[in-house]
């Protein structure tokens, strides 16, 4: 049959396109995965192909894209305290490539022409793409066709490819241009800065509370991770209720940090008095209560002494 019919809906042609042209090329080439994703792991990465259907198919034709993504393990533990909970999806990676065009299809379509079409092009482009972006070469290639503001983690891929001057100046005019939030972003900017080499200003403002949390010393990898993962979601959630209402100036002052070592994560809070900060808090503190060893509360300066913590409300 060269075309869909009334009783093959888009779907169906799609998934049939994929199983004799597609995914034979990705599982030979150590590609994982079923339906319309696959990955594969490798140094320190996990790449991704996506095949995404047009959100207007139906009985009488459609098209799909095929997209890349490369997830960089050492970014993301740059970026975030713990790991996703979930393999990262393509919308997570951090390095993204599309095909650059469509696979189309109707009733007068060859498939069988189409579906060699898609799976040459995975095996032509898509393959040495990957191999390309597994170099700093071809990681600088891909940062600068980007159009869209850099951010830090543009500054951390520029330089790790072997760019630092580049870095440098992404680095520089992130912090220049850090309104609404200077605070957060400056002493964001400075971590990285310090984890890559580079030179930024020192954060301007200290903590008006630090809380330590301590994981039981028996706790397994697994139990660590989720123990760390909601406690930055209980953090984050809090302090995002704590912003509300309040004038953008103070509420882009209003922030926290948090870091890790060992079986000890230590949250620092910017931007409002102690007590302030802890009445929305002490709630996430009972919920915690269950992951954590022990929980401590100071609002004396870094390096002193906590005070053990009030009772939860």
């Amino acid at each position: 049959m060269s075309g869909p019919t009334s009783d093959r809906p888009a779907k169906a042609v799609i998934s049939e396109l994929l199983a004799r042209d597609v995914v034979p090329v990705l599982k030979r080439h150590g590609f994982a995965g079923r339906g319309r994703n696959f990955r594969r792991t490798r140094e320190g990465r996990q790449e991704l192909v996506t095949v995404e259907p047009h959100r207007w198919n139906d009985r009488h034709g459609g098209a799909f894209a095929i997209d890349l993504g490369v997830f960089i393990d050492a970014l993301d533990a740059a970026e975030s305290l713990v790991p996703p909970a979930e393999p990262p999806a393509q919308h997570e990676c951090h390095l993204q490539v599309g095909s650059g065009f469509r696979w189309t299809f109707d009733a007068a379509t060859d498939l069988r022409a189409l579906g060699a079409s898609a799976g040459e092009w995975v095996r032509r482009e898509a393959l040495p793409r990957f191999d390309r972006l597994a170099t700093g070469a071809g990681v600088l290639d891909w940062l600068r066709d980007r159009t869209d503001p850099p951010g830090l983690r543009q500054v951390y891929l520029a330089a790790t490819a072997g760019a630092p001057e580049p870095a440098q100046a992404w680095l520089d005019r992130v912090v220049a241009e850090a309104a609404p939030w200077p605070l957060p972003v400056r002493r964001e900017a400075a971590r990285f800065a310090a984890l890559l080499g580079l030179r930024c200003p020192p954060p301007v403002d200290s903590p008006t509370l630090t809380v330590t949390f301590r994981l039981p010393h028996d706790a397994q990898p697994r139990q660590r991770e989720e123990a760390l993962r909601q406690l930055s979601y209980k953090l984050n959630q809090h302090l995002t209720e704590l912003r509300a209402g309040r004038p953008s100036a103070e509420a882009g002052a209003l922030y926290h940090s948090l870091s890790s070592d060992g079986p000890v994560c230590t949250a620092d809070f910017y931007g409002a008095p102690a007590e302030d900060l802890l009445r929305p808090l002490r709630r996430a503190f009972a919920k915690l209560a269950p992951h954590f060893a022990e929980i401590r509360e100071s609002s004396t300066p870094c390096g002193a002494s906590p005070a053990p913590p009030p009772p939860p409300d």
